[in-house]
C-alpha cells in the first residue's frame, strides 16, 4: 500500500469522521461538559500555552515542550494520520511532561496543561472519562493516584 493510500485509509477512521466532531459534551477537567464542547481547539491551545508559562515560574524544564507538545504546529497536527513512529515520539513525550507534571498536579497551571494535552492529543473526542483520553493513559493514572483524595477530578 503506498503512503498516499495508508493516509486515505487512516483519514477514514472514525475519530477523523466530522460528524463524530461535534458533540454536544466533552469531558473536561476544568469545564462543564457542554461548555467545553463549545469551545474551538485554539482555545485550549491558549490556556495549554497559559499553564505551560505558569508552571514555567516553578520549574524551568517545562520549557522543552513549548517546542514539541506545546508549540504552534501542534494546533493543526492531526494524530490519526502520523506514522507509527511520530505517534510513539507524541507518546514518549507526553509520558515524559505527565512525570514532570506530578509534583505539581494539584496546581491549576497543570490542569490547563492536562486540558491542552486531553483535547489536542486524546485518542477520540468522543465523551468518555479523562484518564481514557490520552494514549499514554498509565502515565496520568501514576499522576493522579496521590491526589485522588483532593477532589481534583476530571467533569464529564
Amino acid at each position: 500500500m503506498t503512503s498516499l493510500a495508508h493516509q486515505l485509509k487512516r483519514l477514514a477512521l472514525p475519530q477523523s469522521d466530522l460528524n463524530l466532531l461535534t458533540h454536544r459534551e466533552v469531558a473536561s477537567l476544568l469545564f462543564d461538559p457542554k461548555d467545553a464542547a463549545a469551545m474551538d481547539r485554539s482555545t485550549f491551545f491558549a490556556l495549554g500555552c497559559t499553564g505551560l508559562e505558569e508552571l514555567l515560574g516553578f520549574e524551568p524544564a517545562f520549557l522543552e515542550f513549548q517546542d514539541t507538545l506545546f508549540s504552534p504546529s501542534s494546533v493543526t497536527l492531526e494524530r490519526s494520520v502520523q506514522s507509527r513512529e511520530v505517534n510513539n515520539k507524541l507518546d514518549s513525550g507526553i509520558s515524559l511532561f505527565l512525570a514532570r507534571l506530578c509534583p505539581y498536579f494539584l496546581l491549576k497551571p497543570a490542569h490547563k496543561c492536562i486540558e491542552w494535552l486531553v483535547h489536542r492529543y486524546a485518542a477520540s473526542n468522543a465523551p468518555r472519562p479523562l484518564i481514557e483520553y490520552i494514549l499514554s493513559s498509565e502515565d496520568l493514572v501514576k499522576i493522579q493516584q496521590p491526589h485522588m483524595q483532593s477532589g481534583a477530578a476530571p467533569h464529564g
